[in-house]
């Protein structure tokens, strides 16, 4: 009677389960399996510690931390100035110049006289300076004291918060501490770089360079093998370099006729409106002088004139022009061909604009019509005083002798404009990329030097803009409380949104956003001796802290709640093994900090730590030492999260790559313990910025490349926060191989295997799992995501009513909370939303139907929306090039910027030698999904060649990578010898085999009769193809899972399976 009670029950389970798995499926076994999740990491518990723990409450106004920040901001500009200072104080009580100066050339400098620093990211001497000069020397040429090298030596050891010191005179040299290796010094002028100028003449400028481009300008210069066009193109170029972002710039050549950028690749604003001085405008305008041919005989003036002020006529002035300085710039060779005078047209011209603008004109010859036409001009002789006072102009003309200063003499043009424009005060350079490293924003702190014969030079001092605002970088009072930075002209410096400025390349563009696109509203203090403003947003004025008077620690939780994460700063006893391509220890999790948990995050950057500093953490953490530096919740942070190595070495579970638990205070954690990268910042990795944008939600990555060593994973990650508060403290995680979340869905919905498909994307439409990522071979798809709409055939899941993206966000229809059927969308797909998750689930059929189509080889950064696909796209905020300005008063909130993750990798560790962690004997698996449960495992079903492989078996990913073998290992799927068994085992075998084959024989045949139809509408022949894993060609010797497992003589004694009874 029970036997057939128990076959009556197989086939109503069977009947049942296939049943409900072919008309729908149930969003809700998803969502209990995360669950599932969620508690085995540590979750739950670790949220009801969090809740225990004792907090008080501390209150900060927005103005008292203003203050503090603005105080601490000024105390470090004083301190740069004071480097200033000294060398200029030496320079003048020297007041002489010298003929040769006893510093090696910056270019002659070998490497074995230079020393790698971390913190200027280049080798350096900081045993002296260097000195290089302009290629245009005078015959007189003059060098400053070679004195200031030791100033400069000096202040950067009393300060060692300063970067680069430079000193350029205006007769071309540079002086730079510490010494390093430049390039490029034969085409190497200080005065032609943004530094100089800018302190020189800081004044705003707006500025049109009208260059002749006839056909006598082909002839020769007085420069060797350079013609006039050239050394005029040169010049031209050399001007827009100096200009500064604020400053704006037009171009005009001439010949019969007069002409400006134009054509594809120029903004139409290029032709008759000033632009602002970018990098990206001053780069399109020098390409283009440098595209320039000669043309026709004539030089048409007038049309040139005309051309030149039609820039200030059309430009839309919303400046107060009144205090910019606005120039024409006039080159040429000869005099005028146009009917009209020239000297009218600039009088005519020029009273339509109050007479504000000034003539500078350069003659390259010796022709006595033209000096006499061009100084007119300069002077202005017809001007008309009823529209205002004339602006003092220039004239200039070049001699073959001298024709190789034009450069100098037109990049120094603001020599020439009003004297009172030079400050004796420091100022601040616009931000822009360290030319002597590559990376990172800097900004000049920098002051002209005069002695008693007058302006000798500019002295500077660099500082990087992360190091500078490092209290705006890691400003967190609170969840959702951040702070930033604008320049005087409300372009962005720092700002959570946009790219760390450590990490901005040459190549890009320094000069950021207005800060308009990101924020609509904002208040803002000066910071003192700079043109920048520091703006602070607060959601509450009071936030809460771990209480350490409160919190409850014993002698043991003491000895054993830190371990630092690099131990080879301090011998330990705890044992070592692999786990993965890394060495790592079970003894402890390893604790590591971060910038943002230093009170000066960019000493901690630029520094290496060594054994003391560890020491005095380990100290300071156990409560016997003072405080290294941290901020005040970085020790209540440590004790904080060792309840999560207490519960994760209580709880193992087999499926978990590595469990870890990042802080908001800088604290980072991880299970099994190993080494990370010093630069290693979860708040800047996507996982952490997921989470934080998702609370109280059971969040998953897309698929990625673990960098530290575990092959292709996802992330499964969990706010905690802190008592009676939605505030998160802390996010708690888990890698788990994507072959395992593969096993795991089919495990769950079988029915996506039966004739039907399913995927699984987050709430943004990027995917989580797809049938074709079992497929691929190419590491490269899971470097970026992957969008549902670029998958061929699925479009049509969104380009239909039913399901919306909505702001780039996954939304159901309107009563269709709980998703769709198959009925619901015309038989096409069903969807279900996973609760509690940012997952969607998605069945379709295997050949869906092809209606929409979107490109995925384009990012959407250039693909814009519109047409019927909800394809991945933008919508673009209109941007005034010349301008450098966003209309934003009817556009959207913009996209978040896409910040690229700067926190650094780790290579894999030598681990040859090492037992594994945990040897989950992967080999005596013998099922694929047996295999994919444990996370070290893989299916091993082709060679390296990609042939298949007889009998497929289980083998540790390290011997059978991509699912392939290893080129020497082509055999791993042999058979492996256990005659190191005892042979005492052989009797208890032969008794289990026959006990085993008896009930095996009643299973079976309540199998056959009761589960037929079970089996008719649900086979289960797993048809499918090897799971790619990621592992690199290239690994350091590791011993193979057969020489543990038989007991190899270079190994001993195998581990224990230390799942053994857990599954």
């Amino acid at each position: 009677m029970e036997i057939e009670n128990l076959f009556i029950l197989t086939i109503l389970v069977g009947a049942q389960i296939c049943v409900a798995a072919v008309d729908n499926i149930d969003g809700k076994l998803l969502a209990d399996e995360l669950r599932i999740i969620k508690r085995e990491i540590g979750v739950n518990v670790l949220q009801e510690q969090f809740n225990k723990f004792p907090y008080i409450r501390i209150s900060d106004t927005g103005n008292e931390i203003l203050k503090r920040i603005q105080s601490n901001l000024d105390t470090a500009l004083e301190s740069l100035d004071t480097v200033l200072k000294n060398v200029k104080d030496k320079l003048v009580s020297v007041n002489q110049d010298f003929d040769s100066i006893d510093l090696p050339n910056c270019c002659d400098l070998s490497d074995d006289q230079l020393t790698f620093a971390l913190k200027f990211q280049t080798k350096v001497d900081f045993n002296q300076a260097c000195v290089t000069t302009s290629p245009i020397k005078t015959d007189n040429f003059k060098y400053p004291t070679k004195d200031i090298s030791a100033i400069m030596k000096k202040d950067y050891q009393d300060n060692k918060n300063i970067l680069w010191q430079h000193y350029s005179t205006t007769e071309g040299v540079f002086v730079l501490y510490p010494a390093t290796k430049l390039t490029n010094c034969d085409n190497f002028d200080p005065r032609f770089t943004t530094p100089y100028a800018s302190t020189a003449s800081p004044t705003d400028k707006d500025v049109v360079v009208v260059m002749d481009t006839s056909s006598s300008m082909k002839q020769s210069s007085g420069v060797p093998l350079k013609a006039k066009f050239v050394i005029a193109k040169e010049a031209a170029n050399n001007v827009i370099q100096t200009l500064k972002p604020n400053d704006r710039v037009g171009v005009v050549t001439y010949n019969q006729d007069a002409s400006s950028p134009s054509g594809n690749s120029y903004h139409p604003c290029y032709q008759r409106e000033l632009s602002f001085a970018t990098k990206e405008n001053t780069d399109k305008l020098k390409n283009y002088i440098f595209s320039l041919d000669t043309g026709s005989p004539d030089s048409n003036f007038e049309k040139a004139l005309v051309a030149a002020f039609e820039f200030y006529n059309s430009s839309v002035d919303t400046l107060n022009v009144q205090n910019r300085d606005q120039v024409i710039l006039f080159i040429s060779d000869g005099k005028s061909t146009s009917v009209s005078d020239p000297v009218q047209v600039i009088s005519t011209e020029n009273a339509k604009l109050q007479n504000r603008i000034a003539i500078f004109t350069y003659l390259i010859g010796e022709d006595e019509q033209a000096k006499s036409q061009l100084q007119n001009m300069a002077n202005q002789t017809l001007h008309d005083p009823s529209y205002g006072p004339k602006q003092i102009g220039h004239f200039e003309h070049f001699p073959l002798s001298t024709q190789k200063l034009l450069s100098v003499k037109l990049a120094t043009f603001y020599e020439h404009l009003s004297a009172d424009s030079q400050s004796d005060q420091s100022t601040f350079t616009s931000s822009y990329v360290d030319p002597y490293s590559g990376i990172g924003l800097i900004t000049s702190l920098c002051r002209t030097v005069k002695v008693a014969t007058g302006f000798h030079g500019v002295m500077c001092t660099d500082v990087k803009i992360s190091e500078l605002l490092s209290e705006i970088e890691y400003f967190s009072e609170e969840e959702y409380s951040y702070g930033f930075m604008i320049d005087g002209t409300g372009r962005v410096v720092m700002h959570p949104l946009l790219p760390n400025a450590a990490f901005v390349n040459y190549n890009e563009d320094p000069v950021l956003v207005d800060i308009r696109v990101l924020e609509r509203a904002q208040a803002a203090h000066n910071v003192p001796r700079s043109n920048f403003s520091l703006c602070i947003v607060l959601v509450d004025e009071s936030y809460s802290e771990i209480d350490e008077k409160q919190f409850q620690l014993s002698s043991t939780d003491i000895k054993n709640l830190f371990m630092f994460h690099d131990r080879s700063l301090l011998r330990d006893d705890f044992q070592n093994c692999k786990f993965y391509r890394r060495r790592a220890t079970l003894d402890h999790s390893s604790v590591k900090f971060t910038q943002s948990a230093f009170q000066n995050p960019f000493q901690f950057i630029d520094s290496d730590e060594t054994a003391e500093d560890v020491t005095k953490y380990t100290n300071y953490i156990t409560s016997t030492g003072s405080n290294p530096g941290f901020k005040s919740t970085v020790r209540s942070s440590v004790w904080a999260t060792y309840k999560a190595e207490q519960f994760w070495k209580q709880n193992p579970v087999s499926y978990v790559s590595w469990r870890y638990i990042g802080t908001k205070s800088g604290t980072m954690r991880t299970y099994p313990g190993i080494l990370m990268h010093k630069n290693f910042d979860h708040e800047k990795r996507p996982w952490w910025r997921q989470a934080l944008g998702h609370p109280n939600t059971m969040y998953l990555t897309t698929p990625y490349v673990d960098g530290w060593g575990s092959g292709i994973v996802l992330t499964f990650i969990h706010t905690l926060h802190k008592a009676n508060s939605s505030a998160v403290t802390a996010t708690v995680a888990a890698d788990f191989p994507l072959q395992y979340f593969n096993w795991f869905i089919s495990k769950i919905y079988p029915s996506c295997e039966d004739g039907n498909r399913c995927i699984i994307l987050d709430n943004s439409g990027f995917i989580v799992m797809h049938p074709r990522l079992k497929d691929t071979t190419d590491e490269s798809d899971f470097h970026e995501p992957k969008h549902i709409t670029v998958e061929k055939g699925l479009p049509f899941l969104f380009s239909s009513e039913n399901v919306l993206l909505d702001h780039s966000k996954v939304t159901m229809p309107s009563g269709y909370s709980d998703g769709l059927d198959f009925k619901d969308t015309d038989d096409k797909f069903e969807i279900r939303p996973i609760a509690e998750s940012n997952l969607f689930i998605i069945r379709f059929k295997a050949k869906p139907p092809n209606t929409c189509s979107c490109d995925g080889s384009k990012s959407p950064d250039v693909v814009k929306c519109q047409g019927p696909c909800q394809c991945l796209c933008h919508i673009p905020i209109i941007y005034d090039v010349c301008a450098n300005r966003y209309n934003t008063e009817s556009a959207s909130s913009p996209c978040s910027a896409r910040i690229p993750d700067t926190s650094g990798k780790n290579e894999p560790d030598d681990t040859d030698g090492l037992k594994a962690c945990y040897a989950p004997i992967c080999y005596k698996k013998t099922t694929k999904q047996d295999c994919y449960s444990e996370a070290e495992c893989t299916w091993c079903e082709y060679t390296d060649l990609g042939q298949q492989i007889a009998t497929p078996c289980c083998r540790l990913k390290e011997d059978c990578y991509f699912g392939k073998t290893k080129p020497d290992k082509r055999d791993t799927c042999a058979p492996i010898s256990t005659a190191n068994e005892s042979k005492g085992n052989d009797s208890y075998t032969i008794i289990w085999i026959v006990s085993g084959s008896v009930v095996g024989g009643i299973i079976l045949t309540i199998i056959v009769f009761g589960g037929v139809k079970y089996f008719k509408i649900c086979d289960r022949t797993d048809n499918t193809d090897p799971y790619i894993d990621a592992i690199d060609d290239l690994e350091l010797p590791q011993y193979t899972e057969k020489q543990e497992s038989v007991g190899s003589e270079f190994m001993g004694k195998t581990n224990q399976n230390f799942y053994d009874g857990l599954q």
